[in-house]
């Protein structure tokens, strides 16, 4: 029995942390977005910082927001690839690196893994996505949520939905940008295990909703009632 409490415990305590983040922290971090822009905020200790912080400086944004970028679109791997054919840290499309990406240079056994080249190489895909997030912010006029959402549904697809597009993919990036850039914005960096809850922030509902069913089945068995006793009628007694 002990041992079973002690599971339903951890699991409750898991659970509620979960609801926690998705229903509370998280949506506390979207409503910061726009508000921290102004507070550049050198990261370290995270894959690239160094590289981070330099492309950030040389296109006038915050490095915060640019290591939540990388976090959301590729968890720090310089060599993601998406089945949209986006490419490295902050996840360049081939149709931006041949806009923005033209004279970056990179050593040639990275050159060979891409064409266009080089879109693999972490200071040249950091250099050119940032570029492009630059220019996404001065479009949208600094309004930071629309940047985020053109970055990744695309800047056209902001402008006809007049605001951020209803897809759930769009959604769940932008909570985990939010998420990413609150912890770096105040840390200046983002821990192994906030990286890792990235995935989980971006569910959203579904983790919720899944942690609401798994509070529901432990804690079940203690809301059963007990049996009842049955009942014995007395009959009344009989007057002599």
């Amino acid at each position: 029995m002990i041992p079973y409490l002690i599971i339903c415990l951890a699991a409750l305590l898991l659970a509620a942390a979960v609801l926690y983040l998705t229903a509370v922290h998280v949506p506390a971090a979207v409503v910061r977005l726009p508000h921290d822009a102004a507070s550049p905020r050198p990261v370290h200790d995270v894959p690239y910082a160094a590289l981070i912080n330099r492309a950030a400086e040389t296109h006038h944004l915050n490095p915060a927001l640019v290591a939540a970028v990388v976090a959301a679109e590729s968890g720090f791997n310089a060599r993601a690839r998406s089945p949209r054919g986006a490419h490295g840290l902050m996840q360049v499309l081939p149709v931006t690196w041949r806009e923005l990406g033209r004279g970056q240079t990179c050593p040639p056994e990275i050159a060979r893994l891409t064409d266009p080249p080089c879109m693999e190489d972490p200071a040249a895909n950091l250099e050119t996505g940032t570029a492009y997030l630059r220019r996404l912010v001065d479009r949208f006029k600094g309004d930071l949520p629309l940047a985020l959402a053109a970055y990744n549904a695309g800047a056209g697809t902001v402008q006809e939905h007049d605001g951020i597009p209803p897809f759930p993919e769009t959604a769940r990036y932008l909570r985990q940008v939010a998420l990413a850039w609150f912890h770096l914005q105040r840390d200046g960096t983002l821990t192994p295990l906030w990286r890792r809850l990235l995935s989980l922030v971006g569910l959203g509902p579904y983790a919720r909703t899944a942690a609401l069913v798994s509070l529901s089945a432990l804690i079940a068995p203690f809301l059963r009632r007990a049996p009842r006793t049955p009942l014995v009628a007395v009959g009344r007694e009989t007057r002599r």
